[in-house]
Protein backbone atom coordinates (compact mmCIF):
# COMPACT_ATOMS: atom_id res chain seq x y z
CA UNK A 1 0.00 0.00 0.00
CA UNK A 2 1.41 3.78 -0.79
CA UNK A 3 1.54 6.04 1.94
CA UNK A 4 -1.96 7.75 0.55
CA UNK A 5 -3.44 4.77 1.07
CA UNK A 6 -2.03 4.37 4.67
CA UNK A 7 -3.77 8.53 5.36
CA UNK A 8 -6.76 7.33 4.04
CA UNK A 9 -6.54 4.49 6.57
CA UNK A 10 -5.59 6.71 8.98
CA UNK A 11 -8.10 9.07 8.57
CA UNK A 12 -11.37 6.58 8.21
CA UNK A 13 -10.03 5.32 11.67
CA UNK A 14 -9.89 8.97 12.79
CA UNK A 15 -13.21 9.71 11.97
CA UNK A 16 -14.70 6.51 13.30
CA UNK A 17 -13.17 7.12 16.88
CA UNK A 18 -14.99 10.60 16.73
CA UNK A 19 -17.62 9.69 15.40
CA UNK A 20 -18.10 7.20 18.51
CA UNK A 21 -17.31 9.35 21.09
CA UNK A 22 -19.97 12.01 19.36
CA UNK A 23 -22.46 9.17 19.95
CA UNK A 24 -21.14 8.17 23.69
CA UNK A 25 -21.34 11.81 24.58
CA UNK A 26 -25.11 12.70 23.03
CA UNK A 27 -26.03 9.57 24.47
CA UNK A 28 -24.44 9.83 28.04
CA UNK A 29 -24.34 12.98 29.85
CA UNK A 30 -21.46 12.15 32.03
CA UNK A 31 -19.19 11.05 29.55
CA UNK A 32 -17.67 14.77 28.88
CA UNK A 33 -16.59 14.45 32.44
CA UNK A 34 -13.90 11.51 32.03
CA UNK A 35 -11.83 14.19 30.14
CA UNK A 36 -11.47 16.23 32.88
CA UNK A 37 -9.06 14.55 34.64
CA UNK A 38 -7.44 14.94 38.39
CA UNK A 39 -4.43 16.26 39.15
CA UNK A 40 -3.02 12.51 40.20
CA UNK A 41 -3.56 11.31 37.37
CA UNK A 42 -1.59 13.45 35.01
CA UNK A 43 1.06 13.13 38.11
CA UNK A 44 0.87 9.43 37.17
CA UNK A 45 0.91 9.44 33.45
CA UNK A 46 3.79 11.62 33.64
CA UNK A 47 5.64 9.17 36.52
CA UNK A 48 5.09 6.26 34.15
CA UNK A 49 6.76 8.07 30.64
CA UNK A 50 2.82 7.85 29.59
CA UNK A 51 3.13 10.63 26.95
CA UNK A 52 1.17 9.31 24.34
CA UNK A 53 -2.01 8.87 27.04
CA UNK A 54 -1.21 12.22 28.16
CA UNK A 55 -1.71 13.62 24.41
CA UNK A 56 -4.50 11.19 23.42
CA UNK A 57 -6.67 12.14 26.35
CA UNK A 58 -5.77 15.77 25.91
CA UNK A 59 -6.74 15.58 21.77
CA UNK A 60 -10.24 14.12 24.07
CA UNK A 61 -10.46 17.29 25.92
CA UNK A 62 -10.12 19.71 23.37
CA UNK A 63 -12.78 17.78 20.67
CA UNK A 64 -14.86 16.86 24.15
CA UNK A 65 -18.31 18.98 23.79
CA UNK A 66 -18.71 20.16 28.26
CA UNK A 67 -22.74 20.24 29.26
CA UNK A 68 -24.49 21.15 32.59
CA UNK A 69 -23.73 17.83 34.23
CA UNK A 70 -19.36 19.29 33.57
CA UNK A 71 -20.16 22.39 34.91
CA UNK A 72 -20.09 24.33 31.84
CA UNK A 73 -21.66 27.83 32.05
CA UNK A 74 -22.04 30.06 34.62
CA UNK A 75 -25.40 30.36 36.57
CA UNK A 76 -27.93 28.30 37.59
CA UNK A 77 -30.32 27.30 34.37
CA UNK A 78 -33.41 29.17 34.39
CA UNK A 79 -35.44 26.24 34.97
CA UNK A 80 -34.28 22.96 36.30
CA UNK A 81 -33.08 19.96 33.72
CA UNK A 82 -32.62 23.10 31.34
CA UNK A 83 -29.07 23.51 29.52
CA UNK A 84 -26.74 26.36 30.17
CA UNK A 85 -27.05 29.53 28.46
CA UNK A 86 -24.86 30.49 26.00
CA UNK A 87 -23.83 34.24 26.12
CA UNK A 88 -21.13 35.30 23.36
CA UNK A 89 -20.40 38.60 24.44
CA UNK A 90 -18.58 38.11 28.06
CA UNK A 91 -19.11 39.78 31.37
CA UNK A 92 -15.90 41.07 32.22
CA UNK A 93 -13.33 38.91 33.49
CA UNK A 94 -15.65 35.92 33.90
CA UNK A 95 -16.59 35.44 30.31
CA UNK A 96 -19.42 33.77 29.07
CA UNK A 97 -19.63 30.62 27.95
CA UNK A 98 -19.74 30.84 24.43
CA UNK A 99 -18.13 27.62 23.04
CA UNK A 100 -18.93 24.28 24.81
CA UNK A 101 -15.50 22.88 23.02
CA UNK A 102 -11.89 24.08 21.95
CA UNK A 103 -12.68 22.83 18.64
CA UNK A 104 -15.41 24.54 18.00
CA UNK A 105 -13.48 27.82 17.39
CA UNK A 106 -10.25 26.08 16.63
CA UNK A 107 -10.45 24.07 13.50
CA UNK A 108 -10.50 26.50 10.40
CA UNK A 109 -7.70 24.93 7.72
CA UNK A 110 -7.59 21.40 9.93
CA UNK A 111 -7.37 19.67 13.59
CA UNK A 112 -6.23 22.80 16.62
CA UNK A 113 -6.25 25.85 13.79
CA UNK A 114 -7.88 28.96 13.47
CA UNK A 115 -11.52 30.30 13.96
CA UNK A 116 -13.69 31.41 11.16
CA UNK A 117 -14.73 35.09 11.42
CA UNK A 118 -17.89 34.37 12.74
CA UNK A 119 -15.81 32.40 16.03
CA UNK A 120 -14.23 35.60 16.98
CA UNK A 121 -14.03 36.21 21.07
CA UNK A 122 -16.31 38.72 22.32
CA UNK A 123 -14.11 39.40 25.67
CA UNK A 124 -14.59 41.56 28.91
CA UNK A 125 -17.67 43.48 27.57
CA UNK A 126 -21.09 43.88 29.86
CA UNK A 127 -22.45 40.70 28.38
CA UNK A 128 -25.09 42.55 26.50
CA UNK A 129 -23.57 44.93 23.92
CA UNK A 130 -21.41 44.12 21.09
CA UNK A 131 -19.95 47.64 21.38
CA UNK A 132 -19.06 47.13 24.89
CA UNK A 133 -16.75 43.96 24.13
CA UNK A 134 -12.99 43.51 23.10
CA UNK A 135 -13.26 41.54 19.56
CA UNK A 136 -10.26 38.84 19.34
CA UNK A 137 -9.70 36.29 16.44
CA UNK A 138 -9.13 32.64 17.55
CA UNK A 139 -5.30 31.74 16.58
CA UNK A 140 -4.47 28.60 15.39
CA UNK A 141 -2.49 26.99 18.49
CA UNK A 142 0.01 24.40 17.05
CA UNK A 143 3.58 25.33 17.78
CA UNK A 144 3.24 26.03 20.96
CA UNK A 145 5.65 23.93 23.20
CA UNK A 146 8.64 25.88 20.78
CA UNK A 147 7.29 29.28 21.58
CA UNK A 148 7.00 28.55 25.24
CA UNK A 149 10.63 27.17 24.95
CA UNK A 150 11.81 30.02 22.71
CA UNK A 151 10.11 32.12 25.62
CA UNK A 152 12.20 30.67 28.47
CA UNK A 153 15.28 31.12 26.56
CA UNK A 154 14.22 34.78 25.82
CA UNK A 155 13.68 35.26 29.35
CA UNK A 156 16.80 33.69 30.95
CA UNK A 157 19.07 35.62 28.21
CA UNK A 158 17.57 39.10 29.51
CA UNK A 159 17.76 38.26 33.32
CA UNK A 160 21.28 37.33 32.45
CA UNK A 161 22.11 40.55 30.28
CA UNK A 162 20.37 42.75 33.49
CA UNK A 163 22.23 41.08 36.40
CA UNK A 164 25.67 41.28 34.37
CA UNK A 165 25.04 44.93 33.80
CA UNK A 166 24.46 45.52 37.34
CA UNK A 167 27.82 43.69 38.25
CA UNK A 168 29.89 45.05 36.02
CA UNK A 169 28.56 48.72 37.34
CA UNK A 170 29.71 47.67 40.85
CA UNK A 171 33.13 46.98 39.57
CA UNK A 172 33.04 50.35 37.96
CA UNK A 173 31.49 52.30 40.64
CA UNK A 174 29.67 54.16 37.92
CA UNK A 175 26.44 53.80 35.91
CA UNK A 176 27.19 51.76 33.27
CA UNK A 177 24.37 51.20 29.36
CA UNK A 178 23.67 48.26 27.90
CA UNK A 179 21.34 47.08 24.95
CA UNK A 180 19.26 44.03 25.87
CA UNK A 181 19.18 42.22 22.29
CA UNK A 182 18.46 38.22 22.42
CA UNK A 183 18.76 36.87 18.87
CA UNK A 184 18.72 40.04 17.07
CA UNK A 185 15.91 40.80 18.89
CA UNK A 186 16.47 44.60 21.18
CA UNK A 187 14.18 44.91 24.56
CA UNK A 188 15.50 48.52 24.93
CA UNK A 189 18.60 49.03 27.54
CA UNK A 190 18.91 48.00 30.86
CA UNK A 191 21.63 50.57 33.13
CA UNK A 192 23.41 49.18 35.87
CA UNK A 193 23.95 51.40 38.60
CA UNK A 194 26.48 51.48 41.32
CA UNK A 195 24.48 49.77 43.97
CA UNK A 196 24.06 46.55 42.43
CA UNK A 197 20.41 48.01 41.06
CA UNK A 198 19.35 48.07 37.42
CA UNK A 199 17.60 50.83 35.73
CA UNK A 200 15.13 49.36 33.77
CA UNK A 201 13.16 52.56 32.68
CA UNK A 202 14.81 51.94 28.70
CA UNK A 203 13.00 48.52 28.58
CA UNK A 204 11.08 48.22 25.06
CA UNK A 205 8.42 45.83 24.31
CA UNK A 206 8.21 43.89 27.24
CA UNK A 207 7.44 44.30 30.89
CA UNK A 208 9.89 45.59 33.28
CA UNK A 209 9.78 42.23 34.94
CA UNK A 210 11.84 40.71 31.62
CA UNK A 211 9.19 38.43 31.78
CA UNK A 212 8.22 37.22 28.05
CA UNK A 213 5.05 36.97 27.49
CA UNK A 214 3.91 35.04 24.22
CA UNK A 215 0.24 33.83 24.41
CA UNK A 216 -2.09 36.13 23.87
CA UNK A 217 -2.81 39.14 20.99
CA UNK A 218 -1.31 41.67 23.93
CA UNK A 219 1.23 39.20 25.21
CA UNK A 220 -1.38 38.09 28.05
CA UNK A 221 -0.25 35.09 29.14
CA UNK A 222 3.76 33.63 30.00
CA UNK A 223 2.43 29.73 30.10
CA UNK A 224 0.67 27.63 28.31
CA UNK A 225 -1.40 26.32 31.92
CA UNK A 226 -2.34 30.18 32.48
CA UNK A 227 -3.95 30.33 28.82
CA UNK A 228 -5.79 26.86 29.30
CA UNK A 229 -6.74 27.76 32.69
CA UNK A 230 -8.23 31.01 31.72
CA UNK A 231 -9.86 29.54 28.71
CA UNK A 232 -11.75 27.42 30.31
CA UNK A 233 -13.63 29.27 32.65
CA UNK A 234 -14.37 32.65 29.92
CA UNK A 235 -15.41 30.16 26.93
CA UNK A 236 -16.92 27.39 28.88
CA UNK A 237 -17.62 28.21 32.45
CA UNK A 238 -15.18 25.58 33.93
CA UNK A 239 -13.77 27.07 37.12
CA UNK A 240 -10.42 25.38 38.25
CA UNK A 241 -8.65 25.26 41.57
CA UNK A 242 -5.68 26.82 40.03
CA UNK A 243 -7.88 30.08 39.33
CA UNK A 244 -9.31 29.91 42.49
CA UNK A 245 -6.35 30.04 44.41
CA UNK A 246 -5.40 32.98 41.89
CA UNK A 247 -7.89 35.61 42.51
CA UNK A 248 -9.38 34.17 46.07
CA UNK A 249 -8.01 36.88 47.42
CA UNK A 250 -10.37 40.34 46.75
CA UNK A 251 -10.12 39.50 43.22
CA UNK A 252 -12.67 36.74 43.37
CA UNK A 253 -15.84 38.27 42.60
CA UNK A 254 -14.66 40.33 39.53
CA UNK A 255 -12.74 37.14 38.12
CA UNK A 256 -14.69 34.25 39.47
CA UNK A 257 -18.29 35.44 40.48
CA UNK A 258 -20.58 36.29 43.42
CA UNK A 259 -21.57 32.45 44.47
CA UNK A 260 -21.17 32.18 47.85
CA UNK A 261 -19.10 29.12 47.83
CA UNK A 262 -15.38 29.19 47.28
CA UNK A 263 -15.41 26.09 45.21
CA UNK A 264 -18.43 27.37 43.26
CA UNK A 265 -17.74 31.15 42.67
CA UNK A 266 -19.83 30.75 39.21
CA UNK A 267 -22.69 29.42 40.80
CA UNK A 268 -23.84 26.85 38.87
CA UNK A 269 -24.25 24.24 41.36
CA UNK A 270 -21.19 22.52 40.37
CA UNK A 271 -18.03 22.68 42.58
CA UNK A 272 -14.66 22.31 41.90
CA UNK A 273 -15.08 21.90 38.25
CA UNK A 274 -11.61 21.29 37.24
CA UNK A 275 -9.05 20.12 38.90
CA UNK A 276 -5.31 21.73 39.17
CA UNK A 277 -3.92 18.97 36.35
CA UNK A 278 -6.68 20.17 33.59
CA UNK A 279 -4.37 23.17 32.52
CA UNK A 280 -1.66 20.66 32.83
CA UNK A 281 -3.12 18.18 31.02
CA UNK A 282 -4.25 21.00 27.83
CA UNK A 283 -0.41 22.61 28.30
CA UNK A 284 0.77 19.25 27.58
CA UNK A 285 -1.55 18.33 25.01
CA UNK A 286 -0.72 21.88 22.82
CA UNK A 287 2.82 21.72 23.45
CA UNK A 288 2.99 18.57 21.78
CA UNK A 289 1.38 19.25 18.91
CA UNK A 290 3.57 19.51 15.82
CA UNK A 291 4.64 23.23 14.04
CA UNK A 292 3.29 24.55 11.02
CA UNK A 293 5.33 24.22 7.62
CA UNK A 294 6.67 26.36 4.85
CA UNK A 295 5.60 24.73 1.39
CA UNK A 296 6.73 26.44 -1.42
CA UNK A 297 4.49 25.92 -4.95
CA UNK A 298 5.12 22.87 -6.84
CA UNK A 299 4.39 25.02 -10.12
CA UNK A 300 7.90 26.51 -11.95
CA UNK A 301 6.40 30.08 -12.57
CA UNK A 302 5.20 30.50 -8.80
CA UNK A 303 8.00 29.00 -7.25
CA UNK A 304 9.96 31.99 -8.78
CA UNK A 305 7.47 34.54 -7.42
CA UNK A 306 7.54 32.54 -4.47
CA UNK A 307 11.44 33.23 -4.04
CA UNK A 308 11.44 37.00 -5.42
CA UNK A 309 8.66 37.31 -2.76
CA UNK A 310 10.80 35.77 0.08
CA UNK A 311 13.86 38.77 -0.63
CA UNK A 312 11.01 41.41 -0.97
CA UNK A 313 9.70 40.04 2.35
CA UNK A 314 13.15 41.25 3.62
CA UNK A 315 13.46 44.32 1.61
CA UNK A 316 10.73 46.12 2.80
CA UNK A 317 11.75 44.98 6.11
CA UNK A 318 8.77 42.61 7.32
CA UNK A 319 11.49 40.78 9.10
CA UNK A 320 12.41 43.07 11.63
CA UNK A 321 9.24 42.29 13.99
CA UNK A 322 8.39 39.08 12.04
CA UNK A 323 11.60 37.48 13.00
CA UNK A 324 12.38 34.63 10.55
CA UNK A 325 14.42 32.00 12.16
CA UNK A 326 14.85 32.07 16.34
CA UNK A 327 16.57 29.17 17.60
CA UNK A 328 16.46 26.84 20.23
CA UNK A 329 18.87 25.41 22.50
CA UNK A 330 16.46 22.68 24.14
CA UNK A 331 13.55 20.54 23.23
CA UNK A 332 12.53 20.39 27.23
CA UNK A 333 9.07 22.21 28.12
CA UNK A 334 8.19 22.38 32.01
CA UNK A 335 4.17 22.65 32.43
CA UNK A 336 3.55 23.73 36.07
CA UNK A 337 -0.01 24.03 37.11
CA UNK A 338 -1.65 27.80 37.95
CA UNK A 339 -2.72 27.96 41.49
CA UNK A 340 -0.19 25.96 44.84
CA UNK A 341 -0.79 22.23 43.95
CA UNK A 342 2.90 22.11 42.85
CA UNK A 343 2.18 19.89 39.86
CA UNK A 344 4.30 20.59 36.98
CA UNK A 345 5.40 17.63 34.15
CA UNK A 346 8.33 17.68 31.80
CA UNK A 347 8.63 17.35 28.36
CA UNK A 348 11.20 16.32 25.82
CA UNK A 349 9.63 17.73 22.52
CA UNK A 350 12.40 15.77 20.74
CA UNK A 351 11.15 12.51 21.95
CA UNK A 352 7.26 13.27 22.59
CA UNK A 353 6.14 15.54 20.38
CA UNK A 354 4.12 15.08 17.27
CA UNK A 355 5.36 15.63 13.66
CA UNK A 356 6.90 18.26 12.15
CA UNK A 357 9.14 18.74 15.13
CA UNK A 358 12.01 21.37 14.36
CA UNK A 359 15.63 19.32 13.82
CA UNK A 360 18.92 20.29 13.42
CA UNK A 361 19.40 20.09 9.76
CA UNK A 362 22.08 22.19 8.72
CA UNK A 363 25.24 22.47 10.25
CA UNK A 364 26.79 25.50 7.92
CA UNK A 365 28.38 28.84 9.79
CA UNK A 366 26.41 31.68 10.30
CA UNK A 367 27.24 35.25 9.23
CA UNK A 368 29.57 35.64 11.83
CA UNK A 369 31.42 32.36 10.86
CA UNK A 370 30.52 30.04 13.60
CA UNK A 371 28.32 26.96 13.50
CA UNK A 372 25.11 27.54 15.78
CA UNK A 373 25.00 24.05 17.24
CA UNK A 374 21.14 24.61 18.02
CA UNK A 375 18.02 24.18 16.25
CA UNK A 376 16.07 27.16 14.30
CA UNK A 377 12.75 27.18 14.82
CA UNK A 378 10.68 29.72 11.83
CA UNK A 379 8.00 31.68 13.52
CA UNK A 380 8.11 34.66 11.89
CA UNK A 381 8.42 37.16 15.12
CA UNK A 382 10.16 38.59 17.77
CA UNK A 383 8.32 38.10 20.99
CA UNK A 384 7.81 41.31 21.92
CA UNK A 385 5.09 44.16 21.78
CA UNK A 386 5.14 46.83 19.22
CA UNK A 387 3.25 50.33 19.16
CA UNK A 388 1.23 49.54 15.75
CA UNK A 389 -0.84 53.01 15.71
CA UNK A 390 -4.08 54.63 16.61
CA UNK A 391 -5.20 52.66 13.36
CA UNK A 392 -5.57 49.36 15.40
CA UNK A 393 -5.04 50.65 18.65
CA UNK A 394 -8.17 50.28 21.14
CA UNK A 395 -9.77 52.82 23.56
CA UNK A 396 -8.72 51.29 26.81
CA UNK A 397 -5.84 49.21 27.95
CA UNK A 398 -5.19 45.60 28.62
CA UNK A 399 -5.18 44.82 31.95
CA UNK A 400 -3.17 41.75 32.66
CA UNK A 401 -4.27 38.79 34.55
CA UNK A 402 -1.28 38.21 36.90
CA UNK A 403 -1.26 41.92 38.22
CA UNK A 404 2.05 42.88 36.36
CA UNK A 405 0.43 45.84 34.54
CA UNK A 406 -1.83 46.81 31.64
CA UNK A 407 -0.72 47.03 27.75
CA UNK A 408 -1.70 50.32 26.28
CA UNK A 409 -4.24 50.52 23.21
CA UNK A 410 -1.71 50.98 20.93
CA UNK A 411 0.49 48.19 21.42
CA UNK A 412 0.68 44.55 19.90
CA UNK A 413 2.85 41.39 20.29
CA UNK A 414 4.17 40.29 17.22
CA UNK A 415 1.93 37.73 15.81
CA UNK A 416 3.52 34.69 14.26
CA UNK A 417 3.14 34.10 10.66
CA UNK A 418 3.48 30.71 10.72
CA UNK A 419 0.32 28.65 9.87
CA UNK A 420 -0.64 32.31 7.85
CA UNK A 421 -2.36 30.68 4.78
CA UNK A 422 -4.94 28.58 6.91
CA UNK A 423 -5.53 31.71 9.14
CA UNK A 424 -8.05 34.19 7.62
CA UNK A 425 -9.43 36.67 8.58
CA UNK A 426 -6.06 38.69 9.65
CA UNK A 427 -5.39 41.40 12.54
CA UNK A 428 -6.30 40.54 16.60
CA UNK A 429 -9.71 41.24 15.96
CA UNK A 430 -9.81 39.98 12.10
CA UNK A 431 -11.06 42.60 10.71
CA UNK A 432 -8.82 41.91 7.58
CA UNK A 433 -10.26 39.73 5.22
CA UNK A 434 -6.70 39.47 3.32
CA UNK A 435 -3.10 39.79 3.94
CA UNK A 436 -3.23 42.99 1.52
CA UNK A 437 -5.74 44.20 4.04
CA UNK A 438 -4.00 43.60 6.84
CA UNK A 439 -0.50 45.03 5.52
CA UNK A 440 -2.56 48.01 4.82
CA UNK A 441 -3.62 48.55 8.26
CA UNK A 442 -0.24 48.59 9.78
CA UNK A 443 1.01 52.23 11.57
CA UNK A 444 3.02 53.18 14.29
CA UNK A 445 6.04 51.25 14.51
CA UNK A 446 5.20 49.09 11.22
CA UNK A 447 4.09 52.04 9.09
CA UNK A 448 7.51 51.88 7.50
CA UNK A 449 7.04 48.43 6.26
CA UNK A 450 3.59 49.06 5.19
CA UNK A 451 4.65 52.18 3.36
CA UNK A 452 7.56 50.19 1.62
CA UNK A 453 4.90 47.73 0.67
CA UNK A 454 2.08 50.07 -0.97
CA UNK A 455 5.45 51.63 -3.54
CA UNK A 456 6.35 48.49 -4.50
CA UNK A 457 4.98 47.16 -7.99
CA UNK A 458 2.46 45.02 -8.45
CA UNK A 459 4.13 42.02 -9.38
CA UNK A 460 6.52 42.64 -6.28
CA UNK A 461 3.20 42.46 -4.21
CA UNK A 462 2.06 39.48 -5.51
CA UNK A 463 5.31 37.62 -5.25
CA UNK A 464 5.35 38.65 -1.31
CA UNK A 465 1.92 37.23 -0.56
CA UNK A 466 2.92 34.13 -2.67
CA UNK A 467 5.76 34.26 -0.18
CA UNK A 468 4.04 34.94 2.98
CA UNK A 469 0.65 32.23 1.24
CA UNK A 470 3.64 29.10 1.83
CA UNK A 471 3.34 29.58 5.60
CA UNK A 472 1.17 26.93 5.89
CA UNK A 473 0.61 23.67 7.78
CA UNK A 474 1.00 19.94 6.55
CA UNK A 475 -2.03 18.64 4.57
CA UNK A 476 -4.33 16.72 6.52
CA UNK A 477 -6.74 14.48 5.58
CA UNK A 478 -10.01 14.10 7.28
CA UNK A 479 -13.40 12.35 6.77
CA UNK A 480 -16.10 14.16 7.90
Amino acid sequence: MGASDEDLEDAIALYEKSAAEHYIFATDPGEAAETLVGERYVSVLSDNGQFDDIFNIGDEAFEAEHNRVTGFGQGAPPLPGQSAVVQRIHTGERGGADSSSCRACHFAGGPDGAGAATQAGLFRGDGRYLSSATVRDAPHVMGLGYISILARQFEDRLAFLRDDTAAFAVQLGEPYERELVVQGVSFGIVVGLPDGTADLSGVRGIGRDLKVRPFGHKGRHRTLSQLVDEALQVHHGLQSEGRVDLYDDGLAEEYLGSGQSRFDRDDDGVESEVSYGQAVLGASYLSMLGTPTIRPPADAELALAWARGSRVFDDVQCGTCHTRVLRIDSYVTQIDAVGASGLSVTLDLLEVGQDPIPRLLDNSPNEEGTIPHTVPVFPFTDLRRHDMGEELAELVPEALPDRSGSVPGSVWLTRSLWGLADTAPYLHDGRAPTVHEAIVAHGGEGAASRDAYLALGSEDRASLRTFLMSLTRDPVLLVE
